[in-house]
């Protein structure tokens, strides 16, 4: 993040945790929204839920629940908008900063890390997102098309493409 404040920040106390954990429900405001957009690219954010359950359990905490959102990107092949609806399951060991060993430096990438006592669920759901969203967005009946000063052409097959150039080369030889 650049050393910046998250967009969208929730913290929760881990030393405030019950044994039993706790219920949050989440969701970003308008601003909140606004800046995430910006931030993953998209055109809008309409919505971004989350319904967490933060459990401590022996030396990490467990987050599990479900994110909600909304987004509308742009179709990479009309640049139409799009919206789509994501759900996304998630389920996250947090382990305090500079703990021991991990029990396999292949699931490093499996736990996220905190500091100072706190995690911040409203960022962990940011990142859920945004790597959730869709890199390239298409409408489904968006078809690539051959654009030739500015009139739509038909898409020509490669082999066409290779019998005319066979030709071209065949015309140039003749004497």
């Amino acid at each position: 993040m650049n050393g910046q404040a998250p967009e969208f920040s929730r913290l929760i106390s881990v030393s405030r945790l019950p044994p039993k954990g706790v219920e949050e429900a989440l969701e970003a405001k308008p601003v909140e929204r606004a800046a995430l957009a910006k931030r993953f690219g998209l055109l809008e954010l309409p919505v971004l839920k989350a319904d967490l359950t933060v459990l401590p359990d022996s030396q990490a905490i467990v987050v599990s629940g479900t994110i909600r959102a909304e987004v509308v990107q742009r179709c990479v092949v009309t640049l139409e908008p799009i919206q789509s609806t994501l759900t996304l399951k998630v389920d996250v060991i947090c382990l305090p900063e500079g703990s021991g060993p991990l029990p396999s430096d292949e699931l490093e990438d499996e736990f996220e890390f905190f500091s100072e006592g706190k995690i911040d669920l409203g960022e962990l759901v940011a990142q859920q997102l945004g790597v959730n969203i869709d890199p390239y967005p298409r409408k489904p009946e968006a078809t690539l098309t051959q654009t030739e000063f500015g009139r739509k052409t038909e898409s020509p097959s490669p082999l066409s493409q290779l019998s005319k150039a066979i030709k071209a080369k065949k015309n140039k030889q003749k004497p």
